[in-house]
């Protein structure tokens, strides 16, 4: 008998290779020992003498299987980290990426301002009717800007906050222009060039030239907005200075109301303000412009012949 380990001659009835010292399996035949050191191994019970002769026997090489499986878990080990090492440098990059300064110059697209589809095809004189407000101006509750309206007849009108201006203006247009002279205390005052644009939905715009100057006013069609104060807190009304008064030429006055507000004239300009009044004759009024702004006056009453003196101006009482 052949030992499989050792592939030396074991003696008959030993159970262990004396050599190698294997034990012997009884119901194990060994025969056929190769040049390789391979022995083919068959259970006594399963042999079969009926079996054809074109049967092999298989050879199963451990070694050789330890070797493909030990190169399959190689190959995926180094995939797999491959794969995490380039995740890891991908990730790595992308953060540092937009700390990275170019010197080259930067690169600046100029775009252009929307342009107001015009569909005013003719226009003159009568299509300046309305308000208008300086492009872009905006106001706030605390602030105000100025608004410039066409009326009817020539009549030019300028609110500011509580100040209204009047003045006219009149058409002064020619074959090959179109002018317009603006005769009002503001500085919106002189002969302008004009020309209208814009269409009912996008609104309409309005650009006066001034002929001497060459300056541009662009304005823009909106709603007039006139402010009202509120009154000063804890304010205090000296009844004898209720009603109107005005000057001898009736071109200044006052009207002083019981509820803390007053409404002054000068010439063509009307201011509205809210007042109060103390013991020492002081008179306080706040008005707004641009924003709420204050003066401080001093007034003299003689009630007898109806007169009101405020900062040496001499008023009448009005019936």
């Amino acid at each position: 008998m052949i030992c499989p380990r050792c592939g030396k001659e074991i003696p008959e009835g030993e159970t262990l290779c004396p050599f190698c010292m294997q034990e012997i399996d009884k119901n194990m035949e060994f025969n056929d020992f190769r040049e390789d050191g391979f022995v083919q191994i068959q259970s006594k019970n399963e042999l079969n003498p009926d079996e054809p002769a074109s049967y092999k026997p298989k050879y199963f090489d451990i070694s050789e299987y330890n070797i493909f499986v030990i190169a399959v878990v190689f190959v995926l080990t180094v995939s797999v980290f491959t794969v995490f090492s380039l995740r890891f440098v991908q990730k790595r990059a992308s953060i540092y990426v937009p700390e990275y300064i170019s010197t080259e110059p930067a690169t600046v697209v100029e775009t252009e301002p929307p342009t107001i589809k015009n569909t005013v095809e003719k226009y003159g004189i009568k299509d300046l009717k309305g308000s208008w407000k300086i492009a872009g101006d905006e106001e706030t509750d605390a602030t105000a800007i100025p608004y410039l309206t066409f009326g009817d007849k020539g009549y030019l009108q300028q609110n500011y906050g509580t100040v209204i201006v009047k003045g006219t203006y009149s058409d002064i247009s020619d074959k090959n222009d179109h002018g317009v002279y603006l005769s009002i205390d503001t500085n919106f005052r002189g002969a302008y060039d004009f020309e209208v644009k814009g269409n009912k939905n996008d609104g309409y715009t309005l650009t006066l030239t001034n002929r001497t100057s060459g300056g541009i006013i662009d304005l823009k069609k909106a709603q007039a907005n006139m402010k009202k104060l509120g009154r000063i807190k804890n304010y205090k009304v000296d009844k004898r200075l209720l009603g109107v008064w005005l000057t001898k030429d009736k071109q200044k006055g006052y009207k002083f109301v019981d509820n803390g507000r007053v409404k002054r004239t000068s010439n063509n300009t009307i201011t509205y303000g809210v007042y109060t009044t103390d013991k020492k004759k002081n008179l306080h009024i706040n008005y707004m412009k641009e924003e709420i702004m204050g003066v401080d006056l001093t007034y003299e009453l003689n009630k007898k012949n109806n007169k009101l003196i405020i900062n040496d101006t001499l008023y009448i009482k009005q019936k």
